[in-house]
């Protein structure tokens, strides 16, 4: 599962999410999507609506993060009921996890628990030799894309293509013996595990 969100900032305690965009991948496949805009009950700087085109307008009429991350929260459970949870992939993806986190604590009383891959660690981890490794880099550099939307989820499904791109060149290009996913517990209390790319020496 690929997630991408927008956002007025970068805080969690001072900043609202936007919008929500995910995709269900089964066999590197979009097998379905979630996708809402939310009403940050702030106004949205103007930095922010040039840079996504999500102005207080499109919003203002959309109900809350209280009442949508409910709603996302079940559309994640819905892929396989009383399974553990899939991994999520997303770009910076700790960015992401640190909202959810916040306002899973605030809507559902416990923290956003999950296993993530993050194609940003991924990217350095295999391309060390390349100094940008945003995603606007990487759909241009792996041949997806040339411009990044930055709408959450045309975001996440570029992303869910870069990590397949990745996946597919490690399969190509390495010795399985020379690569390792180590789980890294996240720094917070938050019940996060990162997975993260190692390579062996």
């Amino acid at each position: 599962m690929a997630l991408d969100l927008e956002t007025t900032g970068f805080y969690p305690n001072r900043c609202a999410i936007t919008e929500i965009g995910a995709v269900r991948v089964r066999s590197g496949r979009i097998v379905d999507q979630f996708q809402e805009l939310i009403n940050p009950l702030r106004p949205i700087p103007r930095q922010i609506t040039a840079l996504t085109g999500i102005s207080d307008a499109m919003v203002a009429d959309l109900d809350p993060i209280d009442e949508v991350l409910p709603r996302f929260i079940a559309w994640l459970a819905s892929s396989d009921p009383g399974s553990v949870p899939e991994p999520i992939v997303g770009h910076n993806v700790s960015f992401d996890l640190r909202f959810l986190d916040y306002n899973t604590r605030h809507v559902a009383g416990s923290g956003f628990a999950c296993t993530d891959y993050d194609t940003m660690q991924i990217s350095r981890t295999l391309f060390p030799e390349h100094k940008h490794h945003r995603l606007a880099d990487l759909i241009v550099r792996f041949d997806i894309a040339q411009n990044e939307e930055h709408r959450a989820l045309s975001d996440a499904i570029q992303t869910q293509e870069c990590f397949e791109w990745m996946r597919r060149y490690i399969a190509g290009h390495h010795d399985p013996a020379q690569l390792e996913w180590r789980p890294v517990p996240a720094k917070s209390a938050t019940p996060i595990l990162h997975q993260q790319l190692v390579v062996l020496r």
